[in-house]
C-alpha cells in the first residue's frame, strides 16, 4: 500500500504517492471494480435512460469507460471525497504507473451533464482531456516532506466546526476551542503546482518521532508567518468591490473589520493567532465580538461600536448561514466574545 499525501491546491486537488509502505496511512479510499465485463454491460444497457444512475453508479461506469481509453499504463480509481461539513464530491483518482502524483478530478458536474442527455463516452473522452491538461510533465518530489523541519515554518491552521466535521476529523490531531476545532495545516509551495495546502495526520507525527503537543508548539510558533493575517475594514472591501465609494447606510459597516489570512483562503483561524484579538482590543480599547462570517474569514466589531441586541445579531448570523453561505464554508451559528481583561474568547449565551 503506498502512502497518499493529498494537496489542495487553489484550483485542484492532487494525490501525492511515496515510495513508502505503512499500513493503515493511505488517506483516501480505494474501491475497485470487479466485474468489467458487468460494468460494461451497464453502460449499454442504460445509454439513453439517462435518469435512471445515481451518481456512485455512474462514477463506477465511468471509471471504467476512462480506464479503457487511457489504457494498461494507467491506474483510475471511482473514491468518494469527504469535504468540510460533511459535503460529499465524487472524483476519479487517474495515476500513470511509476509516477508519484495523480490529479483528482470531481465528476459531479460531468454527472448533471450526463443527466441532462449527454453520453457516457463523451463525458468519458472529457475526463481524460481534463487529466491531461492538470497533469504535470514531471513527478512532484516529496522527500522533503518526511523530515519535519523542513516544513516546520511552513504549519498553520484552519477552524471549522466540530460536530459537523467529527468524521472527517479522525486521525487528525486537531485542538478543541468551543463548537471549533483548529486543524493543522502545511502549506506547500511548488513550481509545478502551485500553492498547496496538506492536512496533518497524526500518522505523520509517528514518522516525524515528535508528540501532538509539539506539532501545536511548532504551529502557533510559525502559523502568522506561514500564512499572515490581513485585517481590513468592512467599508474598504465593500468600495474596492464595487469600485464606488460609501452609500447610504454606509456608517452601518463602518467600525467592522474583516479578519482573513493573506490568501483569503481558510482564514477565519487568523482570528485566533497568538496575540491578534489582544492586540485589536488594545487599539479599539475594547472587547471584541466575533462574527464567523465562513471558514476564511471572520467579523471583528469593537463592543463600543456594537449598534444591536446580541440576539438579533445571532439570528442574523444563523439567516446568512441558512441562505447565503455554501454549506462547505460555513464555520458557526454562534457569536463569540474576547474579553480583553482575562485574555479569553467565550461563546455570547442567548439572554
Amino acid at each position: 500500500m503506498k502512502l497518499c499525501k493529498t494537496i489542495d491546491t487553489l484550483s485542484d486537488v492532487y494525490c501525492l504517492f511515496l515510495p513508502k509502505t505503512s499500513p493503515g496511512q493511505e488517506l483516501f479510499s480505494r474501491e475497485q471494480t470487479n466485474n468489467n465485463k458487468e460494468i460494461t454491460d451497464m453502460v449499454h444497457k442504460n445509454i439513453g435512460d439517462n435518469s435512471q444512475l445515481t451518481i456512485r453508479e455512474f462514477g463506477e461506469i465511468l471509471c471504467e469507460e476512462v480506464r479503457i481509453l487511457m489504457g494498461s499504463e494507467y491506474e483510475v480509481d471511482y473514491k468518494e471525497v469527504l469535504k468540510n461539513n460533511g459535503v460529499n464530491y465524487h472524483a476519479l483518482l487517474i495515476r500513470q504507473k511509476g509516477r508519484s502524483i495523480a490529479p483528482t478530478i470531481y465528476f459531479d458536474s460531468f454527472y448533471e451533464a450526463y443527466r441532462n442527455g449527454g453520453l457516457m463516452v463523451e463525458i468519458a473522452r472529457d475526463v481524460v482531456k481534463t487529466y491531461h491538461y492538470y497533469m504535470p510533465s514531471e513527478d512532484q518530489d516529496m522527500e522533503f516532506f518526511e523530515d519535519f523541519s523542513n516544513i516546520a515554518e511552513n504549519l498553520f491552521f484552519k477552524v471549522v466546526n466540530l460536530k459537523k466535521n467529527r468524521k472527517k476529523l479522525e486521525g487528525v490531531p486537531y485542538r478543541k476551542f468551543m463548537d471549533l476545532a483548529l486543524v493543522p495545516l502545511c502549506r506547500v509551495r511548488s513550481e509545478l503546482l502551485g500553492e498547496g495546502i496538506i492536512t496533518i495526520q497524526k500518522s505523520f507525527l509517528e514518522d516525524w518521532e515528535i508528540t501532538e503537543d509539539e506539532l501545536w508548539e511548532n504551529i502557533r510558533e510559525n502559523a502568522a508567518k506561514a500564512a499572515p493575517p490581513k485585517i481590513s475594514g468592512l467599508m474598504d472591501i465593500i468600495e474596492n468591490v464595487t469600485g464606488t465609494g460609501a452609500g447610504t447606510g454606509s456608517e452601518d459597516y463602518c467600525g467592522i473589520y474583516v479578519v482573513s489570512n493573506d490568501a483569503g483562503n481558510l482564514g477565519a483561524s487568523a482570528a485566533f493567532y497568538p496575540g491578534l484579538l489582544r492586540s485589536l482590543s488594545e487599539d479599539f480599547e475594547s472587547d471584541l465580538f466575533i462574527v464567523p462570517s465562513s471558514i476564511h474569514e471572520v467579523l471583528v466589531i469593537p463592543d463600543s461600536g456594537l449598534m444591536m441586541d446580541t440576539s438579533n445579531l445571532k439570528e442574523i448570523i444563523h439567516e446568512v448561514n441558512s441562505t447565503t453561505v455554501a454549506q462547505e464554508d460555513i464555520l458557526s451559528d454562534n457569536l463569540y466574545r474576547y474579553d480583553y481583561e482575562s485574555d479569553r474568547v467565550f461563546m455570547v449565551k442567548d439572554a
